[in-house]
């Protein structure tokens, strides 16, 4: 039977999803982020499918969500990015308060997310090496690209923005996978995309593979392309997420 575990880690609240057998054993470990404007427990679908896998999910909400619910800025993608500012800086808390407790069998640590979350995934292959295998669900792996394309839509709905917003969020050019695809380091990364999403370009994503496959670098990434699909994950592809981790993490 697969237990959900409330736990605050420090600041930020997460669901633990695991085995009830397995909950004191080491398991391998996968962080599971969620979508903006969405929040862990619409996640949970998904990590019972891996939970079912015998590998431990943690759930976390990210800042601006959940149980961290605050106003949104009415500055286009300002709290979008001090959201996944906020997933990026809490990684490591979350993966060490499970290190320490002996929990992560073999150091085997995944890391996924949607939307949002795919982009935090991306963006966590830039600094850490230890991830062992990621996903990254109808997310863009250029987050220089997706900011631009904010700020153009902004520009065109005559929103305001500063002007110096790109400098505002600098940070985004250490965390962009597009300006490191090396930092994939031969290391598992499936990407899945619908061709009509209409939040975050398909192309983006397709661009970005296209680019690394010839790539010794990236022979272990792969691209599931939905055909049609629009910004929305259904139960097939869940369970191919799952059986990836499965693969990649386990015995």
């Amino acid at each position: 039977m697969v237990e959900i575990l409330q736990r605050k880690i420090q600041d930020v609240p997460i669901l633990e999803v695991v085995n009830d057998e397995l909950r004191y054993q080491a398991t391998p470990l996968v962080v599971f982020y969620h979508g903006w404007r969405s929040e862990k427990e619409l996640v949970l679908t998904q990590a019972r499918k891996l939970a079912q896998k015998n590998i431990r999910v943690i759930l976390p909400d990210a800042m601006n969500h959940g149980q961290r619910q605050q106003p949104v800025s009415t500055l286009p993608s300002f709290t979008f990015w001090n959201s996944i500012q906020g997933n990026l800086a809490e990684f490591q808390l979350i993966t060490d308060f499970y290190r320490h407790r002996q929990l992560i069998l073999n150091d085997q640590i995944g890391v996924g997310g949607y939307s949002m979350g795919g982009m935090t995934t991306g963006a966590l292959l830039t600094q850490h090496p230890e991830i062992k295998a990621a996903t990254i669900i109808m997310g863009t792996p250029n987050l220089n690209a997706y900011a631009q394309l904010v700020r153009t839509v902004a520009a065109e709905h005559h929103l305001y923005l500063p002007t110096d917003m790109a400098n505002l969020t600098s940070w985004i050019d250490h965390y962009d996978l597009n300006l490191q695809p090396e930092k994939i380091a031969h290391r598992p990364l499936l990407f899945w995309h619908g061709t009509d999403d209409e939040r975050i370009p398909y192309a983006q994503s397709r661009d970005f593979f296209d680019h690394v496959h010839p790539e010794a670098y990236a022979d272990q990434v792969a691209f599931i392309t939905g055909y049609q699909a629009k910004h929305l994950v259904k139960i097939p592809l869940m369970n191919k997420i799952a059986n990836f981790f499965d693969y990649y993490l386990t015995d």
